[in-house]
């Protein structure tokens, strides 16, 4: 005798209280996904994740991060009267340099601030997804074309008064050159009316570049530049200037801030990473944050001797 459990599996309910018949013939569309661009990660920027996250960041990030590459943190009277939301906009060349800038923020910043990360690359799978968004509340941004989503996304973290950390080259530097800025920064600086606070940072290359499998401690520099206003702006002219600003605070770092100076007013830039075959004399003469390599070998684990710390 069937039991009745199993008869009361069997009744279909008329719709509209079950889902209706398919037709055969129509093809039924493929599930919408929630990952990549898709994934809501609104839950990231709650007061509870954001006061767990503000623990780690104090307690694990800032003292692991001092052992290991020994940042120098300069520019930070630039900005000190400047209130969020504002977008950092720095250059890229390693996986260490979002939790070393957001380690390098004040503190008004640091716990308030949401970081644009490559939606095929950090939201591509759900454990990832779920991870970025709860140790650096990080937003999908699709980095391979221009999105609307990605665009509405990010004016609306802005809105909230949360600062957001992009990176203008649209990912790592496969061999430590400065690559070309796209325009999405200034794009979105312009329709949310925040200004452009440029950052260089320095030395996260040597220490875990693109392609490395090994993390060897050096010293770093997190430069921090002046405000940008996007006021009365045209777009071209001021990615330009945004790329153009970072270029000048790693010559501060590299050289002086008068040496800086004059590169800029004669038009010297980083050169761009390409598809050129690049000499060994490139490499040699591309200025590091401790000079030639073999002036910087280091053993480990080694102490932080730092000026400033973070």
């Amino acid at each position: 005798m069937r039991s009745l459990s199993g008869l009361v599996a069997k009744v279909r309910l008329p719709f509209p209280f079950s889902h209706p018949n398919w037709p055969i013939d129509v093809p039924r569309p493929a599930p919408k996904s929630t990952l990549g661009a898709n994934f809501d990660s609104a839950w990231g920027r709650r007061r509870e994740v954001r006061a767990v996250r503000a623990l780690i960041t104090d307690y694990v990030t800032r003292p692991a991060l001092r052992a290991v590459t020994s940042p120098e943190v300069t520019g930070l009277e630039r900005i000190a009267h400047i209130k969020a939301p504002v977008i950092f906009a720095a250059n890229h060349a390693s996986h260490l340099d979002t939790p070393l800038l957001l380690a390098s923020l004040p503190e008004r910043f640091r716990h308030k601030t949401s970081i644009g990360a490559g939606a095929d690359y950090f939201f591509d799978k759900r454990w990832k997804s779920y991870l970025w968004t709860f140790l650096l509340a990080a937003i999908p941004i699709e980095r391979n074309r221009v999105s609307r989503k990605s665009s509405d996304l990010a004016l609306a973290v802005l809105a909230e008064g949360w600062s957001l950390v992009l990176f203008p080259e649209g990912g790592r530097t496969p061999d430590g050159f400065n690559r070309e800025f796209k325009g999405g920064v200034a794009l979105l600086a312009l329709q949310a009316g925040v200004p452009v606070i440029p950052v260089y940072i320095g030395g996260t290359f040597e220490v875990l570049g693109k392609g490395s499998d090994k993390l060897r401690p050096g010293p770093t520099a997190v430069n921090f530049g002046a405000p940008l206003m996007p006021e009365g702006r045209e777009m071209r002219a001021f990615a330009k200037e945004i790329e153009g600003s970072v270029t000048q605070l790693g010559d501060e770092v590299h050289y002086d801030y008068w040496t800086a100076l004059q590169r800029r007013s004669h038009g010297a830039e980083t050169p761009a990473a390409d598809d050129r075959r690049r000499t060994w004399i490139d490499y040699w003469q591309r200025p590091t944050v401790a000079g030639r390599e073999e002036d910087r070998k280091k053993t480990w684990p080694r102490l932080p001797i730092i000026n400033r710390p973070i």
